[in-house]
């Protein structure tokens, strides 16, 4: 049985009962006995609808840091896990109601001690990693649904026939953070989400009280998650003054896509005790022949303070209050099948650095180790992407992109070196049908050179990392 003393653990200790009782205790032995013509034995469609399988990953992570002086902080974080998570989800009763859940796991493949903070494993002793990641209850009214329990959340929706349609990540300020190959960030969380207008508009909400890192096992309040990943325990040295709390997260926001041309995009979030977050997003493409396109999109992008400023204290002790905002520029260009070049350029306020903690962001200027842009921050990107399917290889892209970020200062505007950085993806999909159908390959490299600031002499970083995942459906 899952029982939380947490907010919100008695609801989620009968969720949990219910959805592993039923999904991964009679989904399996009842979908066994379905004919061989695919037609149910039992008429149930709780039962006979049922999906479950698993997806199964291993990744590989190596990031080191090289200066010229002590004050460069040097640091290695490597490790590589083998795992993923098994899922199951009920059908619908009276096309209503369903359950569904997610057990994730990481198995040690190596793992030095002495280089924790990979996220692959769980840190600082590069443990395994096992947790009822999702178990949660669903709601559905046609195109409108409603999910409490452990989840995970996606607001993902894009522009169809564009080459890049992931540059924006995560595509809201809550999200998987599915970026270093093995587990996702999930959410104790009660959500909504529907589809109206002919589903050229959607809408989503809901509200979070507890979040589970990418490499914990527990589900801890927002701030602990968010902001004290590499601080586990109570008892450890250096984390005794772990007692920040947030109350939760509320968020609501709507995309509206009148054409497969056009979409904006507006949210709100009031991550209580650190701070509030609104974001605006609007991304055009002009169609030409031959599926050539040229696309436009700009965004904004606003964080103040809330309550005790969480995220400008130490420790969880009340910082001081702030306002900071970004806004970015992109461009992308298609001619030829082969070369599809696209730029981007931000600029940030100079009082505070932006921050996504639960999730990659949607911000255009997230690199291979850049994320957020700092304070007073100068971004600009430019890169292509290198289509090898139009050549004969079908399933294999490389993508190219190098950034400059100056003007740097940190939160208590104190000058911060500037920042360059070269970064690659290698991506095989297989393209075609059977077991591998849903093989994803990645190999990412990257290298930063940080100069120019007070006490850091070109520093050097350097981040290796390769992951493989496939979905094995098991009905």
């Amino acid at each position: 049985m899952i029982k939380e003393k947490r907010k919100g653990g008695y609801v989620l200790g009968i969720t949990g009962n219910l959805v592993f009782a039923c999904v991964f205790g009679a989904l399996p032995a009842e979908a066994q006995q379905a004919t061989a013509g695919g037609q149910a034995a039992s008429g149930n469609p709780f039962i006979d609808d049922a999906k479950f399988g698993m997806v199964a990953r291993t990744a590989y992570f190596d990031r080191r840091s090289s200066g010229n002086n002590p004050a460069s902080n040097d640091f290695r974080q490597r490790s590589a896990g083998l795992g993923g998570w098994f899922y199951g989800n009920s059908g619908e009763i009276g096309e209503i109601f369903s359950v569904g859940g997610a057990y994730d796991f990481t198995i040690p493949l190596y793992g030095p001690k002495d280089d924790p903070y990979s996220y692959i494993l769980r840190d600082p002793g590069q443990d395994p990693v096992s947790v009822i990641g999702e178990a949660y209850a669903k709601l559905r009214f046609g195109t409108h649904a409603i999910v409490l329990g452990r989840q995970t959340i996606n607001q993902a929706w894009y522009l169809p026939d564009v080459v890049r349609f992931y540059n924006k990540l995560d595509q809201s300020m809550i999200g998987r953070r599915d970026v270093r190959g093995m587990l996702t960030l999930n959410y104790e969380a009660a959500t909504v989400q529907g589809r109206v207008m002919n589903d050229t508009m959607r809408y989503y909400g809901g509200y979070v009280w507890n979040v589970r890192q990418i490499n914990d096992t527990r589900f801890r309040n927002p701030y602990q998650a968010g902001f004290q990943t590499t601080c586990w325990s109570q008892n450890d040295v250096g984390c005794t003054h772990k007692s920040g709390d947030s109350d939760g997260i509320a968020y609501a926001g709507v995309q509206f896509r009148p054409s497969n041309n056009m979409m904006v995009e507006g949210s709100y979030y009031n991550f209580q005790n650190m701070m509030n977050n609104i974001y605006l997003d609007f991304d055009y493409v002009f169609r030409m022949a031959d599926k050539n396109y040229f696309r436009v999109g700009t965004q904004y992008m606003f964080q103040n303070g809330s309550g005790d400023n969480l995220v400008n204290g130490v420790n969880g002790q009340p910082g001081k209050d702030f306002d900071t905002h970004y806004v970015g520029l992109y461009g992308e260009l298609r001619l030829t099948p082969f070369v599809v070049p696209y730029a981007m350029i931000g600029k940030t306020d100079k009082d505070q650095e932006i921050r996504s903690p639960y999730s990659i962001g949607p911000s255009y200027l997230v690199q291979r180790i850049g994320e957020n842009s700092k304070a007073g921050e100068r971004t600009w990107i430019i890169g292509t992407v290198f289509d090898f399917g139009s050549l004969g290889a079908p399933g294999w892209s490389f993508d190219l992109n190098y950034g400059e970020r100056s003007n740097r200062y940190d939160n208590a505007r104190n000058k911060i070196q500037d920042w360059d950085e070269l970064a690659t993806d290698l991506i095989y999909i297989y393209p075609g049908e059977g077991f591998w159908k849903n093989l994803r390959t990645r190999l990412r490299y990257a290298k930063v050179v940080e100069s120019g600031g007070p006490l850091i002499d070109d520093k050097k970083t350097y981040d290796l990392r390769f992951d493989m995942t496939l979905t094995i459906p098991f009905n």
